[in-house]
């Protein structure tokens, strides 16, 4: 009875500190800090990068401690599985044996995830429930019906799930829990191991699960190849057909982000809930890297604020018809806000007009100079 009660109790802290830190409360650079708590996201992002950065230790101290404790994620840390726990004592009428006879499909997509992650594509890391549940407070901060619907529906359809089949996405579909599992088969490996690991059905898993991934990876990019066009991703952003398949969907950039320039991707397809950039509100901080320091996968390359001036987002293009300049009105605003100095103010033809003119070597497409702007006459592409 202690026991239980001191677990309850370790719950229901991390379930309220998971709670917080996903809330868009700006909180900046710890948005979503609880992501880093995931091994499941931390295999994933290290496999297909290749690299490894601090916040990953996180993730690492809980693999290890899963080692000593079988599903120690689950018992203590796992905010998703603390609400979905409470879902069975509401609706007594639920079938809890439905799931029996239902294969680990958790551990396949374990296996499955960090093979496509060994090629560079972890295709169910946004599967993932502790970046579901911190996506679900990105619903707080959408302005339109359709993407406060798609962000929500992940932790509503677990919910959902658990309500009509308790324990079916925790025991039988989860892949952070089948990865805690895993590492308990490991052990089994293990000379004077007390439970010896089934090692017929262990193999057969390694291989459909590395196969199925292997071959999803392979297949993926030719699915996906030329849907990404005139879409401006957060700077070092990592190429489109790997941002796909690393982005968690987590929402954390979005809530980092100062200048609310980052809006979650509603068009249906492998990009869907993907950040993209917007500026509708403001630019993007020459004096920021927010989004980098809170991406969990590494979908948008952790970088110092040394590098950015090498960090293309896009190019402004200008239409010089429309510029104030054009009608010989004094205007220079897009070269007095543009922190690259990539805008140049030069006469054209004769010396009684002078244009602005863009240094596509120096723009990075921050969007400064568009939203500064009178005329609406910049655009990034």
């Amino acid at each position: 009875m202690f026991i239980s009660a001191k677990r309850n109790t370790i719950r229901y802290f991390s379930l309220s500190v998971a709670i917080l830190l996903a809330m868009p409360l700006g909180w900046g650079k710890i948005s979503g800090l609880t992501n880093w708590v995931s091994p499941f996201i931390m295999l994933n992002s290290v496999f297909a990068l290749k690299s490894l950065v601090w916040l990953n230790a996180i993730g690492v101290v809980i693999l290890i401690a899963t080692w000593f404790k079988k599903r120690f994620f689950c018992r203590y840390l796992c905010p998703t599985g603390c609400l979905l726990n409470k879902i069975p004592k509401l609706n007594k009428k639920a079938n809890s044996q439905i799931f029996k006879n239902i294969p680990q499909i958790g551990k396949l997509l374990v296996i499955g995830s960090l093979t496509g992650a060994l090629l560079d594509l972890p295709l169910f890391i946004f599967l993932d429930p502790v970046a579901i549940f911190n996506g679900f407070f990105s619903t707080l901060i959408q302005t339109t019906w359709l993407p406060m619907i798609a962000s929500g529906s992940g932790l509503l359809l677990l919910l959902v799930i658990q309500w009509i089949w308790p324990g079916l996405w925790c025991k039988r579909i989860c892949p952070l829990g089948g990865l805690q599992l895993w590492v308990s088969d490991l052990k089994g490996f293990m000379p004077g191991s007390e439970k010896p690991t089934d090692k017929a059905n262990a193999g057969r898993r390694l291989f459909i699960g590395s196969t199925a991934g292997a071959a999803a990876a392979i297949a993926f990019p030719f699915i996906v190849k030329g849907k990404e066009a005139n879409i401006i991703r957060p700077p070092a952003s990592v190429n489109p057909i790997d941002f796909y398949a690393l982005c968690t969907r987590c929402g954390s950039c979005l809530k980092a982000c100062p200048t609310k320039i980052l809006k979650q991707d509603t068009r249906f397809g492998a990009g869907l809930l993907t950040p993209e950039v917007k500026f509708e509100t403001g630019y993007c901080l020459e004096t920021c890297n927010a989004c980098s320091v809170v991406c969990p996968s590494g979908a948008i390359t952790l970088f110092d604020l040394d590098a950015k001036p090498q960090l293309v987002m896009g190019k402004a293009v200008l239409k010089t018809a429309d510029c104030l300049l054009s009608f010989q009105k004094e205007c220079d605003r897009c070269k007095v806000v543009c922190a690259y100095k990539a805008v140049l103010i030069n006469p054209k033809n004769n010396e009684s007009l002078v244009l602005p003119e863009i240094d596509p070597v120096k723009c990075v497409g921050c969007g400064a100079c568009k939203i500064v702007c009178p005329k609406n006459c910049i655009s990034i592409n």
